[in-house]
């Protein structure tokens, strides 16, 4: 089988990416031929027997003149690979490679890492978003969700008739073993979150509950950069919280952060189904997390951790609050998450179900595309 991925960008470190990562370097592992196709920037991902190209009027932002060009572009790539069937992800992406694809006649497949227009985006970006996925909707063979909540969202909106999508959730590879050189200072109780500082995640929202926290022996760790990581470090110097919280900034892989951590957070207004939350369970730890997407669908309220409500300040003291101070809490929600991620979350499955999708679509193609 040829594989091409599109996605609108390699050149950051997020879920979406490291999907698309994963997912390349399984397949060209298994004997399939494996190209990617993306945005202009350099990409920040190691890719094993993968080929990679750019297209450099494939931009985040809808553009008509640029997204015409990347039309094109993608076409002009396309022709080049012949690919038995064209993988594309993120919502820019998803338009262009589409519409790319469908010219030249090979069947595609979207997945979606999270609607454009889902609950907590602008209803001006809603609204247009609905409109396009409709009618890109009756050129798309088969379309991933990467959580039920976006799958019954498209089907509300009737973006797509049901038999067009299929829930795949998400999974993550198996974390790497960590020798801790330093060992864990047990006065205080490490709270990690990983994420972009950007829309729409909230780093200072827990920050500032934490504040009011301030009795208690937590310590903070941020992994993540973006364009408001300088005002959330800014905050933290002019708070005199700057031995509470650690910025530790992009990485690749954060084995070491979730080695040194014993509660998970993810404060966010808007997600798909967010691959940090399955490595934080797969590291065993108690989660607290927005409820917003598909975070429901990994996080069991009071079970392997809290579901809190968007913008309830409140709810989130609470919760910390009671992981805080009860360690056996925090023991028991742990081994809960790490249970879960075995039975639902592993990377083996989500690849089986991936695979078992694309076969599926090109069981359904009469003929191999004409690449013309």
């Amino acid at each position: 089988m040829k594989v091409a991925q599109v996605i609108t960008r390699m050149d950051t470190i997020g879920g979406a990416q490291i999907h698309v990562r994963d997912l390349a370097n399984h397949l060209a592992a298994s004997g399939c031929e494996v190209s990617i196709i993306t945005g202009a920037g350099t990409c920040v991902h190691k890719h094993v027997n993968v080929s990679y190209y750019q297209c450099p009027s494939l931009k985040r932002e809808l553009h008509p003149f640029y997204d015409v060009r990347a039309i094109f572009e993608v076409r002009k790539l396309l022709k080049i690979e012949k690919p038995d069937i064209v993988a594309t992800h993120s919502s820019k992406a998803g338009l262009i490679g589409r519409i790319a694809a469908w010219s030249l006649r090979i069947p595609t497949v979207f997945t979606a890492h999270g609607w454009a227009f889902t609950e907590g985006v602008s209803v001006k970006k809603r609204k247009l978003y609905v409109i396009i996925e409709k009618i890109i909707g009756k050129i798309t063979n088969q379309v991933i969700t990467v959580s039920d909540y976006d799958r019954n969202l498209a089907i509300s909106k009737h973006v797509l008739p049901p038999h067009k999508i299929k829930t795949v959730h998400n999974g993550v590879l198996l974390l790497k073993q960590v020798n801790q050189i330093e060992p864990r200072d047990e006065s205080q109780i490490n709270i990690l979150m990983v994420a972009r500082f950007d829309v729409p995640k909230r780093q200072l929202s827990l920050i500032k509950a934490c504040e009011k926290l301030i009795h208690l022996p937590w310590f903070l760790s941020f992994v993540g950069d973006g364009g408001q990581l300088e005002k959330t470090q800014e905050y933290v110097n002019a708070n005199h919280l700057h031995d509470r919280v650690i910025f530790y900034g992009a990485m690749k892989s954060i084995e070491i952060p979730l080695s040194k951590a014993e509660i998970f957070v993810l404060i966010s207004d808007y997600e798909g189904l967010p691959l940090c939350i399955l490595e934080a369970m797969q590291a065993g730890l108690p989660i607290i997390a927005t409820d917003v997407g598909g975070v429901k669908e990994a996080v069991s309220n009071s079970g392997n951790g809290f579901l809190i409500p968007k913008g309830d300040e409140a709810s989130l003291l609470h919760q910390l609050k009671n992981l805080l101070t009860d360690v056996s809490l925090r023991e028991a929600m742990g081994t809960r998450s790490k249970l879960l991620y075995n039975e639902k979350f592993t990377f083996e499955r989500m690849y089986v179900q991936t695979m078992q999708v694309y076969e599926k679509v090109l069981q359904n193609q009469p003929e191999k595309g004409k690449h013309s």
